[in-house]
Formats: C-alpha cells, sequence, structure tokens
C-alpha cells in the first residue's frame, strides 16, 4: 500500500511546491534589482504584478517612472522575451518586452515610448523642449553598450528654451537602425515641418559618436539663435552646420 502511495505523494508535493511558487509575492521584485531603482507600492503577484511608485537613480538626478506593470511568462525564462514589462506617470508612457541571456545580453522587443523632454534636465543642461516619441522593434544591449537596434523616433513642436522667451523649431523624424560597423548605431534625421530645418545623421559608435547636421530656414538664418548655438554650430549662407566628434 505505501508503495502505491509513493507516487501520489510525489506528485501531491509537486504540484503543492508550484503553487506556492505562482503565490510568490510582487515585492520578491526587490531581489532582482539593481539598487539604484526604487520601489514601493506593490500588488500582486512576482509573474503578475504592479507597483505604483518606481523611479531610477538616488540624488536629486532621478528620472521617475510612476506606475509600472509587469507579466512574466515562466515557460520563456531562457528563450526570447519573457518579460512584459509597461510604465506611466502622467503623459509619460513606456511599454516593451524583455528578454536576458546568462551571458549578460539584454535584449528588448515591440518598444514604445513617450515622454516630455523636461524629464531629461535631470540628467543633462538640455535647451530643447518638445515632445519626444519613438517606436522600436528592437534594442539589444550588452552591458551597457547598445549593439543593435531598428526603430523611428519623432521630436514633436521642438522649440529653444531661451531666457528671452522659446523660439519654436519644428517637428523632427529619427530613422534608427544598425550601422556598417559591428556595434553602430545610425539615425538619420529629417524634418517633418517648422522654421528650423534639419537634415544629417548621428553615428554613435561602442565608445564614440560623430553628429553631422545641415540647419537652414528663417531660425537657422536668426542672429539670436545662432549666436547661442555658436559653441556649437558653424555658420553657412543658409544657416549653420553641427559637426561634432568624440568618445564617451
Amino acid at each position: 500500500m505505501s508503495r502505491s502511495k509513493g507516487p501520489w505523494i510525489v506528485i501531491a508535493a509537486g504540484v503543492l511546491l508550484v503553487l506556492l511558487t505562482l503565490q510568490i509575492p510582487a515585492s520578491a521584485v526587490r531581489w532582482f534589482l539593481p539598487a539604484q531603482a526604487g520601489v514601493t507600492g506593490f500588488s500582486g503577484t512576482i509573474w503578475s504584478g504592479k507597483a505604483l511608485r518606481c523611479w531610477w537613480g538616488r540624488t536629486e538626478r532621478r528620472i521617475v517612472l510612476g506606475s509600472v506593470t509587469w507579466r512574466i511568462e515562466p515557460w520563456r525564462l531562457f528563450w526570447s522575451t519573457p518579460v512584459s514589462l509597461s510604465s506611466e506617470w502622467g503623459a509619460q508612457r513606456f511599454e516593451t518586452r524583455l528578454g536576458y541571456s546568462l551571458g549578460g545580453d539584454l535584449t528588448l522587443a515591440d518598444t514604445n515610448l513617450s515622454f516630455d523632454t523636461q524629464i531629461l534636465s535631470a540628467l543633462m543642461p538640455l535647451f530643447i523642449g518638445g515632445r519626444f516619441s519613438g517606436q522600436f522593434s528592437t534594442i539589444e544591449l550588452q552591458g551597457e553598450q547598445l549593439q543593435r537596434t531598428s526603430g523611428k523616433a519623432i521630436l514633436e513642436n521642438a522649440v529653444w528654451t531661451a531666457r528671452s522667451g522659446d523660439i519654436p523649431l519644428g517637428t523632427y523624424h529619427l530613422a534608427i537602425d544598425t550601422g556598417e560597423a559591428d556595434g553602430e548605431v545610425l539615425g538619420v534625421v529629417k524634418t517633418l515641418g517648422g522654421a528650423l530645418q534639419l537634415a544629417g545623421n548621428v553615428v554613435l559608435g561602442p565608445a564614440s559618436y560623430r553628429i553631422n547636421l545641415q540647419a537652414t530656414g528663417p531660425v537657422a538664418l536668426d542672429d539670436s539663435f545662432r549666436g547661442a548655438v555658436a559653441m556649437l554650430a558653424t555658420p553657412t549662407a543658409a544657416g549653420f552646420g553641427i559637426n561634432l566628434e568624440g568618445t564617451y
């Protein structure tokens, strides 16, 4: 009799273990988060949960992510992108699917984001206002280095936030794809409309960048605006050019 009960005990124990695993509380995600991530207000489970308030950074220069919701598909943990993630804070939106390899590579698929450029002022002295949105079919990171990406970004109703008053610039489209060299990302800029016409490209390498833009239109010929960007720009007959190279 005891022998016949043996397999059932094992099965029952396995089922119990699975049920307990499925009920791991959402707060357990803290075990997997880096030190610079802040999270409060958990609900749900580790597999399908929500945090009411999230942010990134430990100083006053932190980015608020707002409410974050996630869903993990356990049967896809070792391949593809098993984690669906979305965040919302006011008009700021972000959603993606995440995958992580044992070698440390991070993959983001079907990524959509939208935010006001003012949030970037917490990280850098930015003088451009507007609404930024992006759609990326894939983003691949190796460590902290961007290896491959494909998508597009739009800066809508951009303005130069000058002390004397905001200067309307325009709306710009950036087509982003993997470049010819290994780990190189190429962005091609074009203007969708506005008083400042921009055209050119941006190239990001594993440890360097190149920016080559030509600016034309009424704003590009405005003396006060040309003076404001004089540190970056070279005057031309039609406006100015921006040609920058550097490392990071």
